[in-house]
């Protein structure tokens, strides 16, 4: 090869690198972030401040799952008090509230309500998007009368 056909390469394969430098992030897997927050009860009669949940972007959710911990520790297999699953295509959603429906999501089982959150209890929520998938733990607290 002659000097030029090698500086040509070099200046081809420079340049690739520089492209995949700056568009690392386009290859990047998506990521999905969960963040509970608590806020003030609006109805007198509930026993525990209601829970929202942010997501870092709007996703189509299509499973969204609620188990309590036992004590200290955490059974996977454990009976979720909320599971909703997506029946075609959600809407994309970047919030949502503890027993609230979502649009395009049905309960897992038919026929079955979320529960009541109890008071000062550890609880696990998974959602999962597709291929992207979060898990959070967060606890209630109850309502001061």
């Amino acid at each position: 090869m002659q000097k030029k056909d090698v500086t040509w390469i070099l200046v081809l394969v420079a340049l690739i690198g520089v492209s995949i430098l700056f568009n690392r992030d386009r290859f990047a897997k998506e990521q999905m972030i969960i963040n509970p927050s608590l806020r003030p009860a609006r109805r007198a009669d509930a026993a525990v401040w209601p829970v929202f949940f942010a997501l870092n972007d709007d996703f189509r959710l299509t499973s969204v799952e609620v188990i309590p911990f036992d004590g200290d520790k955490f059974n996977p297999l454990g009976r979720p008090v909320w599971h909703l699953v997506s029946d075609s295509n959600s809407v994309p959603t970047r919030a949502f509230r503890y027993g609230q429906p979502i649009q395009g999501m049905k309960p897992a089982l038919k026929g079955v309500r979320p529960e009541p959150l109890e008071p000062d209890v550890l609880y696990r929520i998974r959602v999962e998007a597709g291929n992207v998938a979060a898990t959070t733990n967060f606890f209630t607290k109850a309502t001061t009368p």
